[in-house]
């Protein structure tokens, strides 16, 4: 087994392992202890902090997957590579704060009406968001040493518990509603603390930059790459939290916390793709500079294939079990299941597409990407714009996932056209099939009065026919070996 599947495969089940945890504290804890303006300052505060998190570093992080291959050397400490990355971001934060002051007065002045809780802790932003670019960068760094599972450890279990603990300790009034938020910000602060720790001990850090070999792999083309993939980053990550962003700018604080859980649910789709990127990442950005290109469109091509498997799954279950999964929680959210539903079919359209990002961003035409998510930036602010106040929080969902739907359609034009590499066959067409068919079976099933048991009685029952559909269909060729009946 290879590293990428070795620790995709670890990610895979470490993250796994997380959704389990997270969602009983979406389930059972978060909407129980918290209520929705509570959970929706959190989550309003965390995203205005991520976004601009994502262009502090300068594009640190995207620059330490492509160029890191240069300076790698451990006996050498790697020619001081991480004293030049945390000099980017030192940059980077005196540029973004200096920003945000000037500022301030109009932001405050958008959510002073809607969310005047999120005007009270919006001192927070700066440091908050420091603390953020330095998980990221930190995350970046660790992935380009190929040891990823420590990376998504700590995402994806030790913070989730984390927070269950901060919330348990708020609710017990242990902690006043601001040591609750602090001690938010803290956990974020304590995983930067892990992430350094790990780096220096599994690996030969240094903070003496070496001139020299900076020079010589060229700072000039580092700077470039990383301001345009800045641009390209902030973009990504507008896509993802502008929603939340925006919902606090029309809507109450409760409907941001609302949003926030409905539309959790379907991250779910999402998770196989991230953890292959951790490590593919990493692989591709090294093809590319060996110009292996079939090493490429065979990474491609297979993500497509499994991805779609796997989301495809996942979307069945959450389409067939989505009312019953919200019935756990009060009735405000449970009357928001279309957010969920329409979220879940952004999510698998995206999946759908494979590693197209690592394909693109990595290769020398990553600046089309660039433009592409700025395009797109617009264009989901726009579509918020139009139909949160049409249609409310489903209104910013429905926004999401067109801007995805747009953003993958031009991002597959891009690389069949420049690269010459498209990875859909006649198994895509299979896969949707398989789909179709298992969700009209799934949704004829009888439901029982128990909620917990109808919904693993309807998830063992389409799982089986699933699987069998597509061993029938001999879509996955390594079946054959693992379930061939011998008689």
């Amino acid at each position: 087994m290879g590293v990428i599947q070795k620790q995709g495969l670890l990610n895979t089940v470490i993250t796994y392992s997380g959704v389990v945890i997270g969602f009983v504290s979406l389930l059972f804890i978060q909407p129980q202890l918290l209520t929705s303006s509570e959970l929706g300052l959190i989550r309003i505060l965390l995203a205005f902090a991520t976004i601009v998190a994502t262009v502090m570093p300068l594009g640190v992080g995207n620059i330490n997957t492509k160029f890191f291959p240069h300076f790698r050397n451990k006996e050498k400490k790697h020619f001081g590579y991480f004293g030049l990355m945390l000099l980017f971001l030192l940059v980077g934060f005196l540029i973004c704060a200096s920003l945000i002051l000037v500022f301030k007065g109009k932001i405050i002045e958008i959510y002073s009406e809607q969310s005047p809780l999120f005007v009270n802790y919006f001192y927070l932003a700066i440091p908050f968001a420091l603390i953020i670019a330095c998980v990221a960068i930190l995350n970046t760094y660790v992935s380009s040493l190929y040891k990823t599972v420590a990376v998504t450890f700590w995402d994806s279990i030790m913070n989730k518990i984390l927070f269950v603990v901060v919330i348990v300790l708020y609710y017990f009034e242990f902690l006043s509603f601001d040591l609750f938020v602090f001690s938010f910000v803290g956990l974020y602060a304590l995983q930067v603390l892990f992430l350094l720790i790990y780096a220096i001990v599994t690996d030969s850090v240094s903070l003496k930059i070496n001139i020299p070999k900076v020079k010589s792999v060229g700072l000039k083309p580092m700077v470039k790459y990383g301001l345009l993939l800045s641009l390209a980053s902030i973009s990504s990550s507008g896509l993802k939290f502008i929603d939340t962003v925006m919902i606090g700018a029309f809507l109450e604080l409760d409907f941001v916390g609302i949003f926030t859980v409905t539309s959790f649910i379907a991250l779910i789709i999402d998770i196989p793709l991230v953890s292959l990127e951790k490590i593919s990442n990493v692989q591709i950005a090294k093809f590319w500079v060996e110009n292996n290109l079939e090493g490429i469109k065979s990474i491609y091509k297979k993500s497509v294939k499994y991805l779609m498997l796997i989301g495809g799954l996942l979307l069945i279950g959450i389409l067939l079990n989505i009312e019953d999964m919200l019935s756990f929680l009060p009735q405000e959210y449970a009357n928001a299941k279309n957010v969920t539903i329409i979220a879940s079919i952004g999510a698998f359209i995206n999946i759908s597409t494979g590693l197209n990002n690592a394909v693109l961003f990595n290769s020398n035409k990553y600046v089309y990407g660039t433009y592409l998510l700025l395009l797109l930036l617009v264009l989901a602010v726009i579509n918020n714009l139009i139909f949160i106040p049409m249609w409310g929080i489903e209104g910013a969902a429905f926004a999401s996932a067109f801007s995805v739907v747009i953003y993958n359609l031009i991002k597959f034009a891009i690389i069949k056209i420049k690269f010459q590499m498209q990875p859909y066959d006649l198994n895509a067409l299979k896969i949707l099939l398989i789909i179709s068919i298992t969700f009209i079976i799934g949704y004829f099933l009888p439901s029982f009065d128990f909620t917990i048991f109808s919904m693993i009685f309807r998830s063992v029952i389409v799982s089986i026919l699933y699987v069998s559909l597509v061993y029938l269909l001999k879509i996955v060729p390594e079946f054959d070996k693992y379930f061939r009946l011998k008689f």
